[in-house]
């Protein structure tokens, strides 16, 4: 057998490496502690020296909190957010993380010619692949530029000699970086299809949302012959990289930091340290039902949310895409009453401005711009006496006679 031929050997030991010896290595040494979150001086704020990268994600745990990079999250809010990716999104996601697991072994294994070659294409893909990953949770909350700094490093024209070094330390870097990111892709798609699977056939079927329902369900979610015949088949081709679990990896210690409720106290907060992305949102979505809070999807908008409290959700605070001046929420209310109300004096007033209106524009006796100008005024009469009580019982009326009416109508048209 040639030597640098044997490809996809060395693929397949990449995307099976084991990460714990470079986990360790990151993790703080006993001997350096008295650095950790408030071991010395001052207590330090939540979320605070993670060490967050492509192959660990660590947050802090505390209450119904969670803490990363510094920034506060409800439970469960990364599983709700990255249900969200669209399809094409998706799609360019997984092809711009598989372009790359057919360029590394050629750098590893390659001709000394191939690997020259090579190697600065798959700097530009990994690049680009970073980039893409920076769009979506949790990595959308941190800087990029840690992470394209090592790509500057490991991807060097002139540490091409390291790279190709056998066993060394830097061939063991640069193989576990194109491991782990390459695979966060296939994490998100497995993740995905988990849980829209969840909130369609099980959430949104519940009577109440509490933690017990909420446990019910994931319960006869993840023990259903359909969903596991579902997954498998999506799994099928790449079952080893990243699947699915109900039971997510993790190690976890306690660290104390300044309370987020009082800075003056300090509080214990669980560190939990995630080697698999896939583990990461499932740990993340099963603690946010553990404390209330589920994933929903919008029938506004169709983007998913959190919701963190026992109310059936039908609408997120989004922006409405039927018409940006309001929320998802909002124009579901607007909706609602529109179809519910029918006789509700706004709208019959409304109506009956607005037949009138065209009668006018029929007869001729005004415009068609007029028309479309005073149409549109009447609307925007309409939605604030819906959406302001006040206003409908004192100035609706008056902004809704003709007059009035077609007076605003032909300022807007000078």
């Amino acid at each position: 057998k040639d030597k640098g031929r044997d490809l996809a050997a060395v693929e397949a030991l990449t995307l099976s490496l084991d990460y714990s010896v470079f986990f360790d290595r990151m993790r703080i040494s006993p001997d350096s502690r008295k650095t950790d979150m408030g071991q010395e001086g001052d207590a330090m704020p939540l979320g605070i020296q993670q060490n967050n990268n492509f192959a660990q994600i660590i947050v802090d745990i505390w209450n119904d909190k969670v803490f990363y990079q510094e920034q506060e999250f409800p439970a469960g809010f990364m599983a709700a957010s990255i249900l969200n990716i669209s399809e094409d999104d998706l799609k360019e996601l997984i092809q711009a993380g598989g372009a790359p697991t057919f360029l590394f072994p050629v750098v590893i294994q390659g001709s000394d010619v191939e690997a020259a070659r090579v190697l600065p294409v798959l700097r530009e893909r990994m690049i680009y692949l970073t980039k893409e990953i920076w769009k979506y949770p949790p990595f959308c909350y941190s800087n990029p530029e840690k992470e394209l700094r090592r790509i500057d490093i490991l991807f060097d024209d002139n540490a091409l000699s390291k790279i190709r070094t056998p066993n060394s330390e830097f061939q063991q870097e640069f193989l576990i970086f194109c491991a782990a990111i390459t695979r966060i892709p296939m994490a998100i798609l497995h993740f995905i299809a988990a849980g829209r699977f969840f909130e369609l056939d099980y959430l949104r079927r519940l009577k109440k949302r509490n933690e017990t329902y909420f446990a019910m369900a994931a319960h006869d979610c993840f023990s259903s012959k359909e969903f596991w015949d579902e997954l498998r088949e999506l799994q099928s081709w790449d079952r080893d990289i990243e699947p699915f679990s109900v039971y997510p990896e993790l190690t976890s210690t306690y660290v104390f930091a300044r309370s987020p409720k009082n800075e003056k106290e300090m509080v214990f907060v669980e560190r939990v340290y995630f080697l698999r992305l896939t583990d990461f949102y499932t740990y993340d979505l099963m603690n946010g039902l553990h404390h209330g809070h589920a994933p929903s999807q919008c029938q506004g908008c169709g983007r998913y949310f959190l919701t963190t409290n026992g109310h059936t959700p039908k609408y997120c605070d989004g922006v409405a895409p039927q018409d940006n001046r309001y929320t998802c929420r909002q124009y579901g209310a607007m909706k609602h009453q529109k179809e519910q109300n029918k006789q509700h004096p706004v709208y019959r007033l409304f109506n009956t401005r607005t037949d009138t209106i065209r009668k006018h524009h029929w007869r001729g006796k005004i415009s068609d711009e007029l028309r479309q100008e005073a149409l549109c005024l009447a609307g925007n009469y309409r939605d604030k006496a819906l959406m302001n009580n006040d206003y409908a019982a004192d100035g609706y009326a008056r902004d809704m006679e003709l007059e009035h009416i077609y007076a605003e109508a032909e300022k807007r048209l000078k």
